[in-house]
């Protein structure tokens, strides 16, 4: 089971995994650039926005050795696990494969097209060459995967089954492995000189529902607590919305509940800490409650927006968000 997040109106501290209930989507962590172990680039800055609908990064890189460096960085999308998702819903995507966030690279002001490579995994065996030759993409729930899998030619299905790459009947057909992507794109790093690296894209954010049971179940709350660090304040702001949903709609209160991750910790790649690392959260709109685990202050910068700023940075811990929303405000 996976927990997502929710909207409400106060703010607090903390970082968590999801929890899946029904008419729930899953949140699957996308990240930052992942650069090959390097002793002599560093990352002099990272600003990064991150909302639930959107995520914005600005790197400044600086090669402090005296000679040019060209190297691979790579932007890894999150795992699709085919099987798992032919019957959960994920969370939100673009409909399209194999950018299904939107991903886009801008390198020193100038837009780079990257390039791509997918993978089929299944228990840890590459089994991309039987999807491809079955004329299927590695990832079928996404697009017109589904589609494609559906109409499978009779002789396509006898060879998926007969290798267990694939589960059928009478009406369904279920892919059994697991599509990995990655783009990729060489970068020149000239000696002595800076570089500046912009991507953006759209990220996979969960959603359910937050309702009275995640606040008066001791064990519930307790996972709460632990993955969004919240604390009293935050706490009684959503009791106090909860209570007043109830008021309006003469049932038990309900927020929308989002969750959304962003993967850091591939920032250790990097020569040392972050020299400069300032984090803006955007919690979309003033009613909603923000919550999630943070290792610095986090100062109020607008209606919706939280700033924080942290030097020599060295992450131990990826970013998760928990936003909650009333209802009505969802309608708006």
């Amino acid at each position: 089971m996976r927990r997502h997040l929710l909207a409400v109106a106060a703010i607090s501290v903390a970082l968590v995994p999801a929890a899946l209930a029904d008419d729930s989507s899953a949140m699957l962590g996308a990240g930052g650039i992942v650069l090959t172990q390097n002793a002599d680039i560093r990352m002099a800055s990272e600003d990064l926005f991150l909302s639930p609908k959107a995520v914005k990064v600005h790197y400044t890189f600086v090669n402090d050795s005296d000679k040019d460096i060209d190297t691979i960085v790579a932007f890894p999308l999150p795992d699709i696990d085919n099987y798992e998702f032919s019957e959960s819903p994920m969370g939100t995507v673009v409909d399209t494969t194999p950018n299904f966030v939107g991903f886009r690279l801008t390198i020193d002001g100038r837009p780079v097209a990257a390039q791509v490579e997918e993978r089929a995994l299944q228990n840890g065996r590459d089994v991309s060459a039987q999807v491809r030759a079955a004329g299927l993409p590695m990832n079928v729930v996404i697009g017109a995967g589904r589609d494609k899998l559906d109409k499978l030619s009779p002789a396509a299905r006898g060879t998926l089954l007969k290798e267990g790459l694939i589960d059928a009947d009478d009406t369904y057909v279920h892919a059994k492995w697991t599509a990995t992507t990655k783009f990729w794109w060489k970068m020149h790093f000239p000696a002595g000189a800076t570089v500046t690296v912009d991507h953006s894209y759209q990220p996979v954010t969960g959603q359910t529902f937050f309702t009275t049971y995640a606040l008066s179940d001791a064990q519930e709350y307790a996972g709460y607590v632990k993955d969004y660090c919240i604390d009293p304040p935050t706490k009684a702001a959503i009791a106090q919305g909860l209570a007043a949903i109830k008021a309006k709609s003469g049932n038990d209160g309900m927020f929308n509940q989002y969750t959304t991750q962003f993967v850091i910790r591939t920032a250790n790649n990097w020569k040392g800490p972050i020299g400069r690392f300032h984090l803006t959260l955007d919690k979309l709109k003033p009613s909603n409650i923000l919550s999630l685990c943070w290792a610095g202050d986090l100062r109020k910068t607008g209606a919706t927006r939280f700033e924080s700023t942290l030097t020599d940075f060295a992450p131990g811990r990826d970013i998760q968000m928990l936003v909650l929303e009333q209802p009505s405000a969802a309608q708006n």
